[in-house]
């Protein structure tokens, strides 16, 4: 069998595929075919990512990204020039992604197609459709994305990462699976979180926090980050900080600025596999990407959840929300950071100081652990890609 895995543009809507390529190969008897597509600008994580399974064939092609940002207007959208133009080079990109997509369909054919999210699904979802092959798509934050609200019509199934009581999608094509991460991703016994301190270098006496913006970084996050890294050091604290692609060196410029017994507690990254970083932390502060936040819920970690206020659909926002209301994670806004980045520290403080009920987030967080949606999502795919 042929599948065809596609997915880009963050960290977000790469992972998942390979948490689904081991349980294809887990599940399938016979000889097995997966190409894993993703944009030219994330390829280079994606090979990352993928780099111990080297019987999966990578794919970049070209895509287009509409840009349309929370809280700005139509019009401005129309008369802020930089955007306007952008948004019609993009145009463009996706036709010669669809030529790129049309060329890989007719030499190899795939049976069945999985799409992640991400604007490579466009050209992808669109020789899909040419080709008359199924189709499967994936939807992880409680609001849909743009480019799931245009496939959704031709797919012949829609996994949801959250309820589906969220998605306004066709009811019989719905299947709740839960977003699918590496089965790696569970509770973390003493002795793993022992090894994850040992294997990335920390002082196994000081409690460990983990920041990441998600697979592309947070340039506000990183910022607030680097106003309180002497605050958190001081208290006690040793930071553990993904900052994404060609954003450390303003976070490295700001450790430098510390005390040397200061900054060997700041370890700064672009980009790296966050199991052992996953496990080793006492308290993660994150964006509110859904994958991100499922990693952290299958985890059992306590999360401080900053979410983007700029992403189209204020997705971020309603998945925090959502997290909140269950009082299964806290929730800071990036505006008062802005103002008070102490705020983030107290939080912190107050988090890891509230024993005996320190963990009992993290027990409403596993809640809305879905630990075997790569499973179930691999099944859904060979049934459909057999069927076919």
């Amino acid at each position: 069998m042929r599948i065809l895995l596609a997915g880009g543009g963050s960290g977000g809507h790469v992972t998942p595929l390979r948490a689904i390529s081991q349980s294809l190969q887990k599940q399938y008897q016979g000889k097995l075919e997966i190409t894993v597509v993703t944009d030219r600008i994330f390829y280079a994580q994606t090979k990352f990512l993928f780099q111990a399974e080297s019987d999966i064939r990578l794919k970049r092609v070209f895509s287009g990204k509409f840009r349309r940002y929370n809280g700005k207007s139509f019009v401005w959208h129309i008369v802020h020039l930089p955007t306007l133009l952008k948004n019609i080079r993009d145009i463009f990109l996706i036709g010669i992604g669809i030529v790129q997509s049309a060329h890989y369909f007719l030499w190899h054919k795939p049976d069945v197609v999985f799409c992640k999210g991400g604007f490579v699904c466009v050209p992808v979802g669109i020789a899909t459709r040419l080709f008359g092959v199924p189709l499967i798509i994936h939807d992880s934050d409680t609001h849909p994305g743009l480019t799931n609200r245009f496939l959704a019509p031709w797919a012949t199934k829609i996994g949801t990462g959250m309820p589906s009581k969220y998605y306004n999608y066709e009811a019989e094509k719905m299947v709740y699976s839960g977003i699918p991460v590496s089965e790696e991703m569970a509770p973390v016994t003493d002795s793993q979180k022992k090894v994850a301190l040992k294997e990335l270098n920390l002082d196994l006496k000081r409690p460990v926090l983990f920041v990441t913006g998600g697979g592309t970084g947070a340039k506000e996050l990183n910022a607030v980050i680097t106003l309180v890294a002497e605050q958190l050091i001081s208290a006690g604290w040793q930071i553990l900080h993904l900052t994404g692609k060609n954003k450390a060196s303003k976070v490295q410029s700001a450790r430098d600025k510390l005390a040397d017994e200061q900054q060997k507690y700041w370890h700064i990254a672009e980009f790296a596999e966050i199991l052992p970083y996953v496990q080793a932390a006492d308290i993660i502060v994150s964006r509110a990407g859904a994958t991100a936040v499922q990693e952290f819920a299958n985890a059992r970690k306590e999360v401080i959840l900053v979410p983007s206020p700029y992403l189209t659909g204020g997705h971020q926002l309603k998945n925090a929300e959502m997290f909140e209301e269950s009082k299964a994670a806290v929730v800071l806004q990036e505006s008062q950071l802005r103002i008070n980045p102490s705020m983030l520290v107290e939080t912190i403080q107050g988090i890891y100081s509230s024993r005996p009920s320190h963990g009992r987030a993290a027990e409403l967080f596993n809640v809305f652990a879905k630990p075997h949606a790569a499973d179930e999502l691999a099944k859904l795919i060979l049934t459909t890609g057999t069927s076919s």
